[in-house]
Parts: C-alpha cells; sequence; structure tokens
C-alpha cells in the first residue's frame, strides 16, 4: 500500500504549565491526574517525588512511567526532554494530549523551543503554555523578577493562584500589573489552582461542552457556537480572530475560507491563534462550525456574530 494513501496522524497538542517555585503547577497536575476528564493525558514531570498520585489509580508502573486507571499516564523526564516525549510517541497506547511541567525556574521559551526540532514537530502542536503566579508571593521576588516576567510575557493563559491570601486591592494591582506585561492577557483567577481544565485542555466537544454543578462557582464559563454556509474571506478572518476580547480564552472550530479547497482548522487558545489545512471538503457541503468560550458573561452572541459575519464574503 502506498504511504501517500495513508492519512496524516493528527498531531498531539501539548501544554507548557509554568511558572516560579511555589505557583501551583504541581497541585493543578494532581488535579489532571485524578480527575475523570475521560482524556488519556500524558504528564510530563521532572520528579514523580512531588506528585501525590493514589494508589487506588494505579494500574502498572514501569521504570519512569505510572500508569492511570483513568487512561492518564505520568511521565519522569530522564535526562533530555526531546528524548522523553519521542519514547512517548512510540506507545502503542498514544496520548490524546500532552502537558509538560516546567521547573520553576525555566523559562518557557526555551522549552517551547524543543517542540521546534524537526524530529518532533510532524507530531506535536504546542497548544498553550499556561503561567501560574503565587499572588501572595510574585512581586516578592526581587532576585527573579526578570525570570517572573519572562514567564508571564510568553503565557497565553495567566493564572493567579491564591487569590484567597491576598485583599481585593492587590488582586486588582496585580491584574494590572500583568495587563501592562501581557496587553490583553487572558487571566484566570483561582485558589488551590482550581481552573476549569476545558480552558486549560481545550480538547474535543465533549469537554468543552462538559456540564457542571450550579454550585461549583470555579468552573462557570459562558461558550458561544457559530455556524454558516457562507465562506469566510482570509484577511479580515485573521485580524478579528486578533483582536477578540482579552475575555475569550479559547476557541476551536473547522472553517470554510474562500482561499482555500480544504477545510481550514482552528485552534485557538488565549491569543494564540493557529490556522492549519484539513481534508479536502470532498462531496460534503463547505461550511463553519465554531465554538468558543470565556470567562463569564463575556460570550455577547450578538457582537461575536457581528464580527464573524463581517468576515464573511459577499
Amino acid at each position: 500500500m502506498s504511504t501517500s494513501s495513508t492519512p496524516p496522524r493528527p498531531k498531539i497538542p501539548l501544554t507548557i504549565l509554568t511558572g516560579f517555585l511555589g505557583a501551583g503547577k504541581t497541585t493543578l497536575l494532581n488535579r489532571i491526574l485524578k480527575e475523570n476528564h475521560g482524556l488519556q493525558i500524558a504528564v510530563i514531570v521532572n520528579d514523580f517525588g512531588a506528585i501525590n498520585i493514589d494508589a487506588q489509580l494505579i494500574v502498572n508502573v514501569e521504570s519512569d512511567t505510572i500508569r492511570l486507571a483513568n487512561g492518564c499516564v505520568c511521565c519522569s523526564i530522564r535526562g533530555d526532554l526531546l528524548a522523553t516525549v519521542l519514547q512517548l510517541m512510540e506507545r502503542p497506547d498514544l496520548p490524546e494530549y500532552i502537558v509538560i511541567e516546567a521547573s520553576g525556574v525555566a523559562e518557557p521559551a526555551a522549552v517551547a523551543h524543543t517542540f521546534l526540532n524537526p524530529m518532533i514537530r510532524p507530531f506535536i502542536q504546542l497548544d498553550s503554555i499556561v503561567t501560574l503566579v503565587d499572588a501572595e508571593q510574585v512581586r516578592n521576588q526581587p532576585d527573579y523578577a526578570e525570570l517572573i516576567e519572562d514567564q508571564i510575557t510568553a503565557a497565553d493563559i495567566v493564572v493567579i493562584n491564591k487569590i484567597d491570601l491576598v485583599t481585593e486591592n492587590l488582586r486588582t494591582g496585580l491584574r494590572e500589573w500583568i495587563d501592562l506585561l501581557v496587553p490583553n492577557a487572558r487571566v484566570l483567577e483561582a485558589t488551590h489552582a482550581e481552573v476549569p481544565l476545558e480552558l486549560l485542555l481545550g480538547v474535543g466537544p465533549s469537554v468543552l461542552h462538559r456540564s457542571h454543578s450550579d454550585h461549583d462557582h470555579a468552573y462557570s464559563f459562558d461558550t458561544w457556537s457559530y455556524e454558516s454556509d457562507r465562506s469566510f474571506s482570509l484577511e479580515p478572518l485573521q485580524r478579528t480572530l486578533d483582536t477578540l476580547p482579552p475575555t475569550i480564552f479559547r476557541a476551536k472550530g473547522v472553517l470554510f475560507v474562500a482561499e482555500s479547497q480544504r477545510r481550514i482548522v482552528l485552534q485557538l487558545v488565549g491569543r494564540r491563534a493557529t490556522l492549519s489545512r484539513g481534508e479536502p471538503w470532498g462531496d460534503e457541503q463547505p461550511h463553519t462550525q465554531l465554538v468558543m468560550i470565556g470567562a463569564p458573561g463575556s460570550c455577547d452572541a450578538t457582537a461575536l456574530s457581528h464580527l464573524f459575519n463581517a468576515c464573511l464574503t459577499e
């Protein structure tokens, strides 16, 4: 059989989780590993020691890998990060998503650069860089101020963690400071790193539309859907995606774009919007299906419809 007839394997989305020491990265990773999200997620950490994995969830333990009952895999970096990810790609049960916990003193841009390597680019797509900051301590680290600012400016989403430990005035000041570093930054506030996994791991419609109990305010968000049989014009569409309100955290969809004979796949997280070519439309009538997710009250259906209708061809 000719290899050209085999459809290309979809790239696995990858999130880099960064933030200074004590910001809450490990707490968030523990949530990812324990929650029944239905995704096969591979979490890559420097050391298993800090990860508090419930023994009842463990299905199998290998030398540097723990397989969990919910489909997740936790891998420890043994040497080179690139080699660890490539070994992950050789597993028979490929993950649907990869999360890497960067060292607390790592520059996320340097970690991201790893995935520009030609050996890994066909298999991995950098989905997002998420930076956690400790609301109480982030401005009290003068020796590491430049590193912390680099971690924040690289982020697609910034999570201000431990907000229960600071005053409302300090919270407001932190948001203003972050906005100066990253204009129109996508900022979440959290306690105990309890942030919606739908925003951090925007994989699949079942995750995007998963319902939550009314009392669980930590997971409150808005969604907006858009469909059209008319084609988008590429240039105004790109401008619109680049200027979405900062309260919009994620978007994904399959788009009908006049300049292409193929489906155009949209993945947006924070300020990072990626348009890539998908499969040809074939006999299917071209059409657009788009979903957005944002902060509570942020998805103004009338305003968003107006923005995207203005991108349609005549």
